[in-house]
């Protein structure tokens, strides 16, 4: 078994007293506890429990000293001791989740930490190594480590941050929540502003999924464009006819400069990419050809023999 002690501060003037609600207590201990579980379970899996208890109080804001037992099942014991990098003790969980680490641009952070900096935005960068994690949001780079960013990632260990951080920082009164320290002597402050940035995102009509595919077809010509704009018509044989982009510049100059003559009913072997985009609920897909490989023909007077 493993452990590790840190604390969770409410902090504002109902509580300089060092007493707080048993009823508004309960629901963010519980859910704290919701979270390091969920945390251990994208980690360790059923390989090993979390349990957060509380040890003590401290006046001055209400503090609570809590500790985290991450107890390795008997038949894992082996496992453990020789793939200490395979598991993670109570102190590596509390830093990955917890980890405060400076600010941007400073050491690695803990998940809570990247999600009040990131508030909610698309990266526009993402850098994935063996050492750790670069992510980059309005021109600014934060660290993690690998396994933060798995939990950064992990749907239920996200929800249930979300849920802590409704339960907590709606407490009426509360200025911030304070948890640490962490490795570092670092402590992770949670201000009602940050209520935003621990929600999950709504996922965004205007994000599209791609889906590109290659094949290489017999194409009948219906209408040919020359004008920038306009698409070319095709028959793939079948009664639906379609319309493409002419992507190979090396067919279409000397068409275009009159050395290669075309008419209606000629045969080309494309390759053609189709690129299928899924933005909301809206399907749609456009074809290219990419490359003409044969050029045949078509019939221009009826053959009587």
């Amino acid at each position: 078994m493993s452990s590790a002690a840190f604390s969770i501060a409410f902090e504002g003037q109902p509580f300089d007293q060092g007493e707080i609600d048993i009823k508004d207590l309960a629901p963010a201990l519980l859910a704290l506890g919701d979270v390091v579980q969920a945390a251990n379970r994208a980690l360790n899996g059923d390989r090993a429990d979390a349990r957060l208890k509380v040890k003590a109080t401290k006046e001055g804001s209400f503090e609570a000293l809590l500790a985290l037992d991450v107890s390795w099942v008997t038949d894992m014991l082996d496992v453990v001791a020789a793939n200490p990098d395979r598991m993670t003790a109570a102190k590596d969980l509390v830093d990955l989740v917890f980890k405060a680490g400076g600010g941007a641009g400073a050491a690695t952070i803990g998940v809570v930490q990247a999600l009040k900096l990131i508030r909610g935005k698309k990266p526009e960068k993402i850098e994935e190594k063996s050492s750790g994690v670069s992510i980059t949001v309005n021109n600014t780079t934060i660290q993690m480590k690998p396994k933060a960013f798995q939990l950064l990632q992990d749907q239920r260990t996200r929800e249930n941050i979300e849920k802590f951080g409704n339960k907590t920082l709606g407490i009426q009164g509360l200025e911030n929540v304070r948890i640490g320290a962490d490795a570092d002597g670092e402590s992770l402050s949670i201000s009602n502003s940050d209520v935003s940035a621990l929600r999950i995102p709504e996922p965004s009509d205007d994000e599209a999924e791609t889906n590109i595919s290659h094949v290489t077809l017999w194409l009948r010509l219906v209408t040919p464009q020359f004008e920038g704009g306009y698409k070319w018509r095709f028959s793939d044989g079948g009664e639906r006819r379609f319309t493409a982009e002419m992507e190979d510049t090396d067919f279409l100059n000397p068409v275009l400069a009159g050395d290669v003559t075309m008419s209606a009913n000629d045969t080309l072997r494309c390759l053609i990419r189709e690129e299928q985009e899924i933005r909301g609920g809206n399907l749609a897909k456009t074809v290219f050809v990419e490359k003409v490989l044969d050029h045949r023909r078509g019939d221009t007077q009826l053959r009587l023999v």
